[in-house]
């Protein structure tokens, strides 16, 4: 078995973790995470897909903002952001962030379509990488969109990934569209007993 191949099996297995840790609305998505990220830098830029390269290394810094913020106490305690413990709250973004959240993305496409080459392969890896960076602020943030997001990018990246000859990569993608679903199903209701 080549060490390719072994970087490949266990950045699959910590970003199922991860997931399921998000899913589950539960710290560990992070510290996990940020290993399966770390290794995606390595294997994403093996394999000249330098946008999710760049994106996976984003995901770990904001990985380190969204662990610090899901983590720290709010001093500040309203029916919106935060619990009687002072734990950021599952919610929803509002109509206004919503609008804002959708506009950044569809100008990430426009932006992607003028400026990257015309191969559909690499202006899917640039529309996939926009995707992911939304859902991983929102997800910073606790928001349920987060899993619209990923939904968006998980379900490019399957056939993305094929195309590239990462077929674990693929299987755990298809994998993350299933526990995407579910995890907007369980935010979702987390969310309306929040309010």
């Amino acid at each position: 078995m080549n060490y390719e191949l072994i970087i490949e099996i266990i950045a699959v297995i910590t970003g199922m973790l991860s997931i399921w840790f998000s899913y589950r609305i539960n710290i560990l998505v992070y510290p996990i995470g940020m290993i399966s990220l770390a290794l995606y830098v390595f294997i994403f830029t093996k394999n000249g897909l330098y946008a999710n390269a760049v994106i996976n290394f984003l995901y770990f810094a904001i990985s380190i903002f969204g662990w610090w913020n899901w983590k720290r106490q709010r001093t500040t305690v309203n029916s919106q952001q935060s619990t009687d413990r002072g734990e950021l709250k599952v919610s929803y973004l509002n109509k206004k962030e919503n609008i804002i959240t959708a506009t950044i993305f569809c100008i990430s496409i426009f932006l992607i379509c003028i400026f990257t080459p015309k191969e559909l392969s690499v202006r899917l890896d640039y529309i996939t990488s926009a995707a992911g960076l939304i859902a991983m602020v929102l997800t910073s943030m606790k928001k349920v969109d987060n899993w619209t997001y990923y939904l968006i990018a998980d379900i490019i990246l399957i056939p993305l990934c094929i195309y590239n000859g990462l077929y674990l990569t693929s299987i755990q993608y298809v994998a993350y569209t299933i526990l995407a679903i579910m995890g907007l199903r369980n935010w979702s209701r987390e969310a309306r007993q929040n309010v």
